[in-house]
Parts: structure tokens; C-alpha cells; sequence
């Protein structure tokens, strides 16, 4: 019988105490709430993408005997990533084919296709996240990093622009005229390249 009541008498002193305690937060002067999100991925487009990639124009010109520089005139795109949150960090690298007449019956040789750094933006103005970072390339047949974002960067849309005098192609003295063209391949893997800003 004196465990009964035993705990009845502590079960009555709790129910004493619980207004005593209210009573003591609603005269604090601080409180600690909290907000909450949940961002879920997108099942259904989750991978990093590359979404576009420019075709440059270098014109006509009369052959020269002397080397020539000849800057673009005209870049048809830019380079645009989509990253919809993964944190692997990325990169983009770009190789080139040799510029060769139709059927491969000459090749402009010596001849070196040049991307100046170029110009990195967030589609959105807002993007919290550190942009990737470009580089100058001199294209080669062995794909080089142009564009880069570290880890748990580059999130979000980026793109990459370059102007017309930020473009060149080098030819050489001692090629014939013709009518040259090269594949530029742009390829997008899951890593950052070691771009240093």
C-alpha cells in the first residue's frame, strides 16, 4: 500500500512543478526556433549535361605568304553546363582534327586553332555557388580542360562566351589555298581538371 501511494504523492509534485516552469519560459527574452527545407534531386534529370557548344567561323581570305593570325568572325554559341546539384565537380575539355579539304586531300599544316580565356557566367544572377573557372587553349588533338568547377561548385546553369577577337587561328606560311575545316569535339566529365583561377 505504500508503493500506491508513493507514487501517486510524485505523480501529484510533477503536475505541481509544470506550471512553475511555464511560467518561468514566458519571461524569457529569447527563443530558438527553427526553418526547415527539404531539396529533393530530380530523378529524372540528374546528371550533369552539356548543353551547348560553339561552331566557329574564321572567314575568307587571300593565301599569304607570310604566316597569318586570323581572328573568328563569327562564334555561333557558348559553352553552357547544367549541373542540377551534384557535388563531383566537373569539367569541360575540348580536341581538335586537323583542318583538312573535303576528302582529306590536303591539310593546312602547321595551322593552331587558339580559345582565349573566356567569359564564365551563372545563367541566374543569383547562383550562390563559385563559378567554374576557363582557361586558355591552343587545340590539340588530345582533349584539354578549357572549363572547370571544383567540388561541390559550379552548381546550377554556366555558361562560357568567347568574342570573335578572343578566337584565332594561326596558319603558316607555306600552305595552299583551299577550303579547310576541322571537328572540335567538346566533352563533359564528372571531375574537376585542376584549373587554377
Amino acid at each position: 500500500m505504500k508503493k500506491t501511494i508513493g507514487t501517486l504523492i510524485a505523480g501529484m509534485s510533477l503536475f505541481a512543478v509544470l506550471p512553475l516552469a511555464a511560467q518561468a519560459a514566458d519571461t524569457d527574452t529569447q527563443k530558438d526556433t527553427t526553418a526547415e527545407i527539404n531539396l529533393t534531386q530530380d530523378e529524372t534529370a540528374k546528371e550533369i549535361t552539356l548543353e551547348k557548344a560553339p561552331t566557329i567561323n574564321l572567314g575568307e581570305h587571300v593565301n599569304d605568304l607570310a604566316s597569318q593570325d586570323y581572328t573568328a568572325e563569327e562564334v555561333t554559341d557558348l559553352v553552357e553546363v547544367k549541373n542540377p546539384g551534384n557535388i563531383s565537380g566537373w569539367h569541360v575539355g575540348v580536341s581538335a582534327t586537323a583542318f583538312q579539304t573535303s576528302g582529306s586531300t590536303g591539310t593546312l599544316r602547321g595551322a593552331a586553332l587558339t580559345f582565349k580565356k573566356g567569359t564564365v557566367a551563372a545563367a541566374d544572377n543569383n547562383n550562390a555557388s563559385k563559378a567554374p573557372t576557363a582557361k586558355e587553349v591552343t587545340i590539340n588533338t588530345e582533349s584539354q580542360p578549357i572549363l572547370s568547377a571544383d567540388e561541390n561548385e559550379g552548381i546550377g546553369v554556366y555558361d562560357m562566351s568567347h568574342t570573335t577577337d578572343q578566337v584565332s587561328l594561326l596558319v603558316p606560311a607555306g600552305n595552299s589555298a583551299g577550303a579547310y575545316k576541322s571537328t572540335l569535339t567538346w566533352t563533359l566529365s564528372n571531375a574537376p581538371s585542376g584549373i587554377e583561377s
